[in-house]
């Protein structure tokens, strides 16, 4: 059994479960998912929750019993006297009950983990899981598993029908918490107008006639500090949309330009054109400590710095 905990919103949960499900299908064993999370920190973000469901993943949820033996009993340093106590009652069967075949893998966020895919069966993973590498020995499973689960309604359906007649481009703008948490800001930050500028010049250079389709969890902000070169438009809901609709035709567009977003990364991976060109933000973070592994070899990165380099 390989258990991964989930967090975040849809485009982190999709990272975790898809790197989960890689090394149970190389440990030929089961995924199941650790949603805790979503009720331990319920405030975290009023618009974050469990939302897998609008996939055709396997849904395999972990007890409690089940995470407590695979991952083993921890103790953080403000909880030493806790074990302390638990040696003095001679109670120490009980943590050798659910650590002593236990493996509790942290994968780093700001590198690609070399030691993934050195995990046994009966592993607890906890990290975002943020590259392609670790789920691209099963890509096309993990296509299939990301198809969505419900139909489209009916205002999504006509604007994908458009967007699968033209030649057409997923922009994508990630404003709400990169802007308003300071801690999101410093470590992630939104991305400014200089690399949408480049961006678009690069795209309408190699498609002329295309429509770019701008996406945001802020739109009408960005309707108003952004005028795209040619035919554009700007995708807003008729009536409350999910986050699955503008998965949806996103991944229906034929090229991407991405914000340092995992839900536009996914966007764009999930796009089926094998001549897609997607494009993607440098530096993805503004933390010097991350080594951007998140980006595909295969997409073109463009300096989202204001001076180019």
């Amino acid at each position: 059994m390989i258990i991964t905990k989930l967090t975040g919103g849809l485009g982190n949960q999709m990272f975790q479960y898809a790197a989960g499900l890689a090394l149970a299908e190389a440990r030929r064993t089961v995924l199941k998912l650790d949603v805790n999370w979503f009720r331990e920190y319920p405030n975290h973000q009023n618009f974050i929750r469990y939302a897998l469901s609008c996939l055709n993943v396997t849904e395999q949820f972990a007890t409690a019993e089940e995470i407590e033996r695979v991952r083993g009993l921890y103790f953080s340093r403000s909880e030493r006297g806790v074990r302390k106590i638990v040696q003095a009652l001679q109670l120490d069967g009980v943590l050798s009950r659910y650590s002593r075949n236990a493996n509790w893998h942290h994968v780093p966020w700001a590198h690609f983990d070399e030691k993934f895919f050195l995990q046994p069966d009966n592993t607890y993973i906890e990290g975002y899981c943020h590259a392609e590498g670790y789920f691209a020995n099963i890509a096309d499973l993990v296509r299939q598993q990301f198809t969505l689960r419900y139909p489209a309604i009916s205002e999504v359906a006509a604007l994908e029908a458009e967007i699968a007649a033209t030649e057409s481009i997923a922009v994508h703008f990630r404003r709400g918490d990169y802007i308003t948490n300071p801690s999101t800001a410093r470590r992630l930050g939104a991305v400014g107008r200089a690399y949408y500028d480049r961006a678009f010049a690069v795209m309408r250079a190699q498609f002329p006639n295309a429509t770019f389709y701008l996406f945001s969890d802020d739109i009408e902000a960005v309707a108003r500090e952004i005028t795209p070169p040619g035919p554009h438009h700007f995708v807003q809901a008729s009536r409350p949309w999910h986050d699955h609709d503008a998965l949806r035709l996103m991944s229906r567009c034929r090229h991407a330009i991405i914000s340092n977003s995992t839900f536009a990364w996914w966007g764009a991976w999930l796009i089926s054109s094998p001549n897609k060109i997607v494009i993607a933000p440098k530096p993805w973070c503004i933390d010097p400590n991350s080594k951007s592994h998140i980006v595909p070899s295969d997409w073109l990165e463009i300096s989202r710095l204001e001076d180019q380099q």
